[in-house]
């Protein structure tokens, strides 16, 4: 690729473009050859640009930087005691400036840099005027193989603000147009360079420079890999359209793993390109979604963005003046990340409100945006809104589900999870349903706590507090009920050690320690994956998973949102809530497509009572065949997951609820709760 090829424009302007990427790693890239005069310099802007130096680095390219040091007021005063002074102030002044430079650089640009240095394809040069003034001109020359040349000139220096952060503008010179121009700077550089230059005095950087950046030097750098272009699918687009035409808002209802994160940012991307301009909003449930998320923009060439968790002195005064900036026009795009807990707080909303135009919010997991905190919010000046989610409807909670649609005008797009496995976006699966029964004693508790819950409920000063904390209590009579762990190390046995691995099993609360310690027992190499793991921990875990060293993983919800672990092939449910968003998120982590995967296993633990009249078999039932209906429906083993339910629940004529997905199996619960609550 030369100079030629590239589609440069004649100026480059904050409010339009962004610097770094639409055009010095462009020419970067393009180049052999750069020449660069600088008011002032600092190796962090390389940062910016890393990734065409390290291109550079393998094709033996050639940077020469002229550069005025960071002096200050007593360096130039010391500077006026002599030349011999000035090369000790110089040198004392960049060593300081390579300190502050080395403790903020990452190890892999520092790296790239002393290769350079090392080769001798960087070299630097510090410039001052004779009469104690600033050195502050500011134009570069690229040079391709084939001779072309394309020189700029205007207000960036090589410093990380020049480059990214500060509102700049440069004038590009083109062979086509300004040959001329380009011949005049290419002979400024020239005598720059060899000081020739009246009042300028150029030196090479003290040894002592160059040796401390060559400390920094490690393997050498393997060339980077091209970026793939991002190409969507055409359900993506298809949903793109949805939302185009319903004026930029509604509900992506996607199954899980089926790239709406990407679908959301492709949509955000094509509002900019009609708009012009865009202040995206991204709302995440868990910090390391907020981290996630900055990984996705990153590669769709968004390097800043602001991230609002933790303490809001770290992201307010940032957030502040983002707002600012893009209401003033000095800029026409930026990303804010989230949590839901910081966007809900007064000074976010603070700041957010005061946006004039094109804010877009992509709200992932939009569930939790019905959540109370929320429904006095109307970021009525954000016009452009995205919800995703696998089940946006909030579960026994009609209002929440209510201040959704409303919010977000709907579900404009579904991509089911049967659409997601015919088109091998979602890996096909089998179903197994494991009945387990309760104890005696399992069960007398439950019967005792139905009454109380009962009780709750008829009572005229009801406390839904209390009334919700005997419902958890007897849901965990279901979930922990005390023969699924036996039946499960059975089931394990069986297959043998050797034939498993990429495994998870999904327990009760306080459950985790106990099946760790069951299941290394059987010799499997197993660990656990819940909230005392530490962050900095977990890709370590996801990682040796991955590559089979750790065959299973023992988890409770951690995995439930946002982790992805598409290695995984098995997977064994020995307890899950009643609520759909909980299970269906799990499958869908399961089905990610993995290299060498073509089919996964789901098995299930599913309670009945056994010698129970009708209505305690009933209760029991309508909470686990929703469960099984939703699984067994997509599974290729349909039919045989049914045949090993029919014995139990025949006797009961509960033969429909095989069928019954668990939105319809609320609907008719929720319709007996009104009528007994309006009795």
């Amino acid at each position: 690729m030369s100079l030629t090829d590239l589609k440069l424009q004649f100026k480059y302007r904050s409010d339009e473009d962004t610097l770094y990427s639409d055009f010095y790693e462009k020419c970067l890239n393009g180049s052999i050859k750069y020449d660069r005069a600088a008011g002032y310099f600092s190796s962090e802007s390389l940062k910016a640009i890393a990734k065409g130096l390290e291109v550079f680095l393998h094709k033996g390219g050639h940077i020469r930087i002229v550069a005025n040091p960071h002096l200050s007021d007593q360096d130039i005063m010391a500077i006026q005691q002599g030349y011999k002074a000035k090369e000790d102030v110089i040198e004392k002044a960049l060593l300081h400036t390579l300190e502050a430079t080395v403790a903020n650089l990452e190890n892999k640009t520092l790296n790239v840099l002393a290769w350079l240095i090392y080769t001798n394809q960087l070299e630097i040069k510090t410039a001052f005027t004779n009469n104690g003034s600033l050195y502050h001109e500011k134009f570069g020359i690229f040079y391709d193989e084939s001779g072309n040349n394309v020189a700029f000139s205007g207000s960036a220096n090589e410093t990380a603000g020049g480059v990214k952060n500060n509102f700049e503008k440069i004038d590009v010179f083109l062979p086509s147009h300004d040959q001329h121009r380009i011949d005049d700077m290419k002979q400024d550089f020239e005598r720059l360079w060899y000081n020739q230059t009246n009042g300028l005095t150029i030196v090479d950087i003290p040894r002592t420079v160059r040796e401390k950046l060559l400390e920094n030097k490690g393997q050498k750098p393997e060339m980077p890999k091209r970026k793939k272009e991002l190409v969507p699918h055409s359900y993506q687009v298809e949903a793109i359209q949805s939302l185009k035409r319903s004026d930029w808002q509604g509900i992506l209802e996607m199954a899980t793993g089926t790239g709406k994160t990407i679908t959301s940012l492709l949509a955000m991307q094509q509002y900019k390109k009609e708009n012009g301009r865009a202040f995206a909003i991204i709302f995440a449930p868990f910090k390391h979604l907020v981290d996630q998320w900055s990984k996705e923009c990153n590669r769709f060439g968004i390097d800043y963005m602001t991230l609002c968790y933790e303490s809001k002195a770290k992201w307010l005064p940032e957030l502040e003046k983002e707002v600012r900036h893009f209401n003033l026009g000095v800029t026409d795009f930026h990303v804010v990340i989230t949590t839901y807990d910081a966007a809900g707080s007064k000074d976010f909303i603070e700041q957010i409100s005061k946006l004039q135009e094109h804010g877009f919010l992509i709200a992932d997991e939009c569930h939790y945006l019905g959540s109370p905190q929320f429904r006095d919010v109307s970021f009525e000046n954000i016009k452009a809104r995205i919800g995703l989610s696998a089940t946006p409807d909030r579960w026994w909670d009609e209002q929440g589900t209510k201040f959704l649609k409303n919010f977000f005008k709907d579900v404009v797009y579904t991509y089911s999870l049967e659409e997601a496995i015919a088109a091998e976006k979602l890996t096909q699966y089998t179903y197994e349903p494991h009945v387990v029964t309760l104890t005696e004693s399992e069960l007398e508790k439950y019967n005792h706590l139905t009454k109380r819950i009962v009780n709750q409920f008829n009572n005229n000063d009801a406390d839904e507090e209390k009334l919700s904390r005997l419902n958890r209590m007897r849901a965990l009579v279901l979930a922990k009920a005390y023969k699924k762990i036996p039946l499960l190390l059975v089931l394990l046995k069986n297959k043998g050690k050797e034939n498993i691995f990429h495994t998870i099993v999904y327990c009760a609360e306080n459950q985790v320690n106990e099946l760790t310690i069951a299941l290394s027992r059987l010799g499997l190499r197993v660990h656990k994956f819940d909230s005392t793991v530490p962050s900095k921990e977990r890709q370590k875990i996801l990682k040796a998973f991955a590559n089979e060293e750790i065959q299973v993983l023992v988890a409770i919800k951690c995995l439930d949102e946002g982790v992805d672990v598409p290695s995984t092939r098995c997977a064994y449910f020995l307890a899950s809530t009643s609520n759909p968003r909980e299970f269906v998120q799990r499958r869908g982590r399961i089905l990610r497509t993995f290299p060498g995967k073509h089919l996964a296993e789901i098995h299930d633990f599913i309670v009945f009572p056994e010698d129970v009249d009708e209505k305690t078999f009933s209760t029991i039932a309508k909470k686990e065949l929703p469960r099984f209906a939703e699984f067994s429906n997509s599974a290729i083993n349909r039919s045989s997951a049914k045949h090993k339910i029919l014995p139990w629940i025949s006797p009961y004529n509960l033969n429909h609820l095989m069928d019954m997905k668990p939105w319809d199996v609320y609907k008719e619960m929720k319709e007996e709760y009104d009528l007994e609550y309006l009795k």
